[in-house]
Formats: structure tokens, C-alpha cells, sequence
């Protein structure tokens, strides 16, 4: 499996000294942020960025991400189309060629799984036709919490495998996995070509349904099977991309280099 950071880990950090630390941490792999990628070119340009990437041997995997788009208002979702396109415009500059499609959460308790498959793929359908023109793919990531409109792997299967959408792939985060009360062998209803990424991390222990995103830390550090999960996906033969995607607000404000190296050091642990 090859390793990957997802820029939410040191969040704070500008694109910059981050691609440094990382790529001094032996990363080989980056997941860069929407709202960071366009902070960073109101002062550069995206050839800057191509060649802060090519310098450092890091590899562009995905974009984070087109969010919530199942659901919202129509006049939202057009500016989430807006800066879609600007987002694959610059992948296609920077060598990235895929981008994370996170599903709104729900406010309608009369929708039920068919209306939420529905509209989800109504959706789905536009921003494929964008990725056509742009050769990018589009993952789909489930999310656990509660009030989320898919939030198990099944329902998301039944979204990304119909027949009116491209191949679409899943990106299973281990902190939405466990929230949504999945099991390890639930990674055995997933077609090995249909699992393009895994977002790992662990989290502290309190009750499930208290958790929120600020509440992961590094793998092996928390109370999630992780070592269950990592042993499944080896059987199953994963041999992809692990990228370590925490929200920890105490870790931002550390020396990046330093959480860099931790964070390295704990996914070579677990894997």
C-alpha cells in the first residue's frame, strides 16, 4: 500500500511549508483541499504549484472535495459546479485526476433510501459529464454521522454501480466506517476494483454517536479496530493508496515537520 496525507491532518499550515514537511516525512502521496488549493494561487500560479509538487516527488492523488452536493438548493449546487470545473482545470495542470463527492446531510426525514438514490444520482450525472470533459474521476465517499443522507456502504454501492453513471469509485474513511456502525466484513461487499482510496485514522474513545470530526488522532492512538481493518484489507488485496486524513485542531498548531514524522511513523506501524 503506498501512503499518502491529506492536507486536513495540518490544516493550518499554508500549501507550502506542508508539501515540505511531508515530503521530508517520506510521503509519497498528497490529498490537497479546495479552499487551500485557491488560497494558495491568489499568490501563485498554478505552474508554481505543479513545480512545488514535481520538487518535492509528491503526487497529487485527489482534490477534497466537491461537498454535500446530494442534496442542497439548485442555485448552491451551480456554484459547487463552478468550482469543480476549477478544480479539475488545475488537476489537469498538476497531473490529479480525481476528486472526493461527499453527500449532503438530511433534513428530510420523509426521504427514503430510493429518493435518496435518486436525487444523489441525478447529481452524480452532471458532475460526471464535467469529469468526462476533463478526464477526471469522480469517488464518492459515505459519511457516518447520523444525519448524513448515505452514510453505509450498501446504499452507496447501489449509488455509484448504477447503470446510468461512469465507473464511479468508494473512498471509505475509517473514522465514517466505524461511526456508521460498520463491521470489518462489510469491506467484502465491495468490489476490490470499486475501492479507490482509504482515509485512515483513529479516534479517542467516547460514545459513537458523540464523536465528531475534531475528535481523531493518529492510528493506533484511539480505540477503532484498526489493526482488524488494515488485516481485511490485505486479505481482500488492497494494494492502493492509505491516506491519513485527520481534523485534531491540537495538531494543527504544531510544528508541522514534527506531525509530519509522527504521522509517518504511526502508518508504517499499522501497516
Amino acid at each position: 500500500m503506498k501512503l499518502a496525507i491529506n492536507h486536513a491532518t495540518l490544516l493550518k499550515t499554508p500549501i507550502e511549508p506542508f508539501i515540505k514537511a511531508i515530503a521530508k516525512a517520506g510521503f509519497k502521496g498528497v490529498e490537497l483541499r479546495r479552499d487551500e488549493t485557491f488560497l494558495y494561487l491568489k499568490d501563485h500560479t498554478v505552474e508554481d504549484l505543479n513545480l512545488l509538487l514535481r520538487k518535492n516527488n509528491l503526487e497529487c492523488i485527489t482534490f477534497n472535495a466537491i461537498e454535500l452536493f446530494s442534496l442542497c438548493p439548485e442555485s448552491e449546487f451551480q456554484r459547487i459546479v463552478d468550482y469543480t470545473e476549477r478544480l479539475m482545470n488545475i488537476g489537469n495542470q498538476i497531473g490529479c485526476e480525481t476528486i472526493i463527492a461527499v453527500p449532503s446531510f438530511i433534513n428530510d426525514t420523509s426521504l427514503d433510501n430510493s429518493k435518496i438514490i435518486s436525487y444523489t444520482v441525478d447529481r452524480l450525472k452532471i458532475l460526471a459529464k464535467l469529469a468526462e470533459n476533463y478526464d477526471f474521476k469522480l469517488g464518492f465517499e459515505p459519511l457516518g454521522f447520523p444525519n448524513c443522507s448515505v452514510r453505509k456502504i450498501d446504499l452507496a454501492l447501489k449509488i455509484i454501480e448504477h447503470e446510468d453513471l461512469p465507473e464511479m469509485g468508494l473512498i471509505i474513511d475509517t473514522f465514517h466506517f466505524f461511526l456508521g456502525g460498520h463491521s470489518i466484513e462489510d469491506l467484502d461487499l465491495i468490489n476490490l476494483k470499486n475501492l479507490w482510496l482509504i482515509h485512515m485514522n483513529d479516534s479517542i474513545k467516547k460514545p459513537i454517536e458523540q464523536l465528531q470530526d475534531s475528535d481523531r488522532v493518529l492510528p493506533l492512538e484511539g480505540f477503532f479496530e484498526l489493526d482488524a481493518f488494515v488485516k481485511k484489507l490485505k486479505i481482500i488485496g488492497y494494494n492502493k493508496w492509505i491516506s491519513i486524513e485527520l481534523f485534531n485542531e491540537e495538531m494543527w498548531k504544531q510544528d508541522p515537520e514534527i506531525v509530519a514524522q509522527k504521522t509517518m511513523i504511526s502508518l508504517k506501524k499499522l501497516i
